[in-house]
């Protein structure tokens, strides 16, 4: 007669809210991020939140840009606390 061995015991995780996982990807646009604007690279000047619209200023011009017609590579973020490290 052969014994299965026992599982591995591990600490319970939580249950996640729906639609969350343990890595997300968001771009952030922040002063000096290079981005790319049909075609061509310029830099973020400023940024500008109203009324839940936000709005991207790049250097040399006026108007704001939509994020919609920028391209920038998402930055990944974890949903999961890291101890801090001193």
């Amino acid at each position: 007669m052969q014994a299965s061995p026992a599982p591995p015991v591990t600490q319970e995780q939580p249950q996640a809210p729906w639609g969350w996982a343990k890595y997300f990807r968001m771009p952030v646009y922040k002063p000096g991020t290079r981005v790319r604007r049909a075609g061509s690279w310029e830099t973020v000047s400023h940024v500008s939140l109203r009324r839940n619209d936000l709005a991207v200023f790049l250097v040399g011009y006026a108007e704001p840009v939509d994020p919609m017609d920028l391209e920038l590579e998402p930055t990944v973020f974890t949903t999961v606390r890291v101890p801090e490290r001193y």
